[in-house]
């Protein structure tokens, strides 16, 4: 079974989501951490610039964005299934909902002063100033992450515990008698809330999903070892790109298989990868690369909240 590297970094909370999924899943993987600020020079070699976190290597490919790396993990490693498929349109629309809408709530809770003030003093004045402009640089150009005001915010995010809340006292699970997707999309969103030590007091109402939060991280993380990013630019060098057997078709128009193109996120961190198209299908595209330090490498992205543009 090929090498799962994982790039990635402690206080990234859709990597949280990554490294939980192994440790429900029980797998082993490769850690390399990167910076949490750019630059990442030995990172951008095996992206073609996406500068998102985290990023998953197999060998040559490179999976970018949780969705198509969730997707990868349950077709290599499907037991225990992330949605089984009697539950799989409702579990698959909770996680989408999580990773959206939840996700801004939180930010919006994070990233307001009080919040920023308690994360950026454990950085220190140089760094925090570096972070500080690294995000701002991540969103220019876009609308950003969110523009919900915390008033706002955490009245969501009542309203959602409330119903998790309820849900818990019903089920063991988000939806319903196993854990799936759908668990990991919220607990990597409240996690994040649950380590800022100003926001997190939020959750305190809500003895159940409290509860649950610790279920989710009993899954640990799997069997984790440590790699060097150099060590990741040989494997991506010295392989090849996997046999798939994608039938290709919801090409843009102009687009064809094997054309130059350019992909690249629609909300936020605007950077295009640029390759010539590999495959693409409604779920799921990707691009082949050459780059001197990192050989041929396969990029692949999820469609949803991705364009693809001609070269």
């Amino acid at each position: 079974m090929a090498e799962l590297i994982l790039h990635h970094y402690q206080g990234s909370l859709f990597s949280e989501k990554i490294r939980a999924i192994f440790g429900f899943k029980g797998l082993s993987w490769h850690s390399v951490e990167i910076s949490p600020i750019m630059p990442r020079p030995l990172l951008m070699p095996l992206t073609g610039g996406y500068r998102r976190t985290p990023v998953l290597q197999v060998g040559a490919d490179v999976f970018c964005d949780t969705h198509v790396i969730t997707e990868y993990l349950e077709r290599a490693h499907p037991q225990p299934p992330l949605h089984p498929d009697t539950a799989g349109w409702a579990v698959r629309s909770l996680a989408a909902q999580a990773d959206t809408r939840l996700f801004q709530i939180v930010v919006a809770l994070c990233f307001q002063p009080k919040a920023v003030v308690a994360m950026l003093g454990t950085l220190g004045e140089d760094l925090a100033q570096k972070f500080a402009a690294d995000r701002a640089e991540l969103v220019k150009g876009s609308p950003g992450v969110s523009t919900l005001p915390p008033e706002a915010a955490e009245a969501e995010l009542h309203d959602m515990l409330g119903h998790l809340e309820a849900q818990f006292a019903a089920t063991r699970w988000a939806c319903g008698g196993v854990p799936t997707l759908a668990d990991f999309a919220v607990y990597h969103c409240l996690w994040l809330l649950a380590n800022n030590t100003v926001v997190g007091q939020l959750l305190l109402p809500y003895a159940r999903v409290r509860d649950w939060m610790q279920t989710m991280a009993g899954f640990g993380h799997g069997h984790r070892l440590e790699m060097s990013a150099e060590d990741a630019l040989a494997r991506a060098r010295d392989s090849a790109p996997m046999a798939l057997q994608n039938v290709s078709g919801h090409l843009p128009e102009g687009v064809t298989i094997g054309s130059a193109v350019t992909v690249t996120p629609v909300d936020y961190g605007l950077i295009p990868v640029a390759g010539s198209l590999d495959y693409c299908t409604a779920h799921a595209c990707a691009v082949l690369r050459e780059d001197p330090q990192a050989g041929q490498v396969r990029v692949h992205f999820p469609r949803s909240g991705f364009r693809i543009d001609a070269a």
